[in-house]
Formats: structure tokens, C-alpha cells, sequence
């Protein structure tokens, strides 16, 4: 069976899968799929979900990321993301992105909050500088 290697990194962490035997993911094109003879590529992923049969047994593995760059060539596929969740549980994986949405709102949110606070100091001081 004609297989590739998959490494998925993080800023955190990485992970390695052996005997992978086809890979399915998002790009702005829409959906595609790759297997071990498959040309060398390389594109950017969507936000969303992917998946991979992994060893003998080929059940779906699944990936959950939000985006993220794709490298195939040489039977291996190399994806590097900001985060990602890897789970043989497709509710599994969706719960862990469901959470991870929502901290990411959340921090946009604080973010948000904090530039306008900026904004406004700013403006005060500004506004202080002018009156003298």
C-alpha cells in the first residue's frame, strides 16, 4: 500500500503520523484530496475541518485548524497552523473548535476593548498638549 508521512506543527507543539494513506482538505478552491502519488503542491488551508486515513485499520482521522499552510512533496505532507486539534471523534474534535472560537471571540473582544481604551488616552493627551 503506497503511503506518506503527515507532521502537523504548531507554535506549540508537533505531531507525526506514519502510513498515511490519503488526506482530504479546504483551500480557496474548495475541497481536494491527496494520496501517496500525488504531485508535489503546496496551498493555503481553510478555516475548518480535515481529515486523513492513518495505519492498516484506514479509519478516518480528523483535523480541526484555522487555516494554515500545506506542503506536499517527497510522501510527505507538511501543515503548519496556529492551532489544530487532532481526534479519531469527529464530535471530539468539533467541541474542541466550538472552544477554541470562542476563547479566540473572546480575546478579539479584549483586544478590541484595549485599543480603545488606547485610542482615548491618546486623544486625552493630545488634547492636553494642545491647551497648554
Amino acid at each position: 500500500m503506497n503511503t506518506f508521512t503527515l507532521q502537523i506543527a504548531s507554535a506549540t507543539r508537533q505531531e507525526r503520523f506514519a502510513e498515511v494513506s490519503s488526506f482530504v482538505g479546504s483551500d480557496a478552491s474548495g475541497q481536494f484530496g491527496l494520496m501517496a502519488g500525488h504531485v508535489p503542491m503546496a496551498t493555503v488551508l481553510d478555516f475548518g475541518l480535515a481529515r486523513f486515513r492513518c495505519g492498516t485499520t484506514g479509519d478516518w482521522r480528523y483535523l480541526a485548524l484555522p487555516g494554515g499552510t500545506l506542503h506536499f512533496a517527497d510522501r510527505s505532507l507538511y501543515i503548519a497552523t496556529r492551532s489544530y486539534v487532532v481526534s479519531d471523534r469527529l464530535d471530539t474534535v468539533r467541541n474542541a473548535l466550538e472552544t477554541q472560537l470562542a476563547g479566540e471571540a473572546q480575546q478579539r473582544t479584549d483586544l478590541r476593548h484595549n485599543l480603545d481604551q488606547l485610542e482615548k488616552a491618546l486623544v486625552d493627551r493630545l488634547w492636553r498638549m494642545e491647551a497648554r
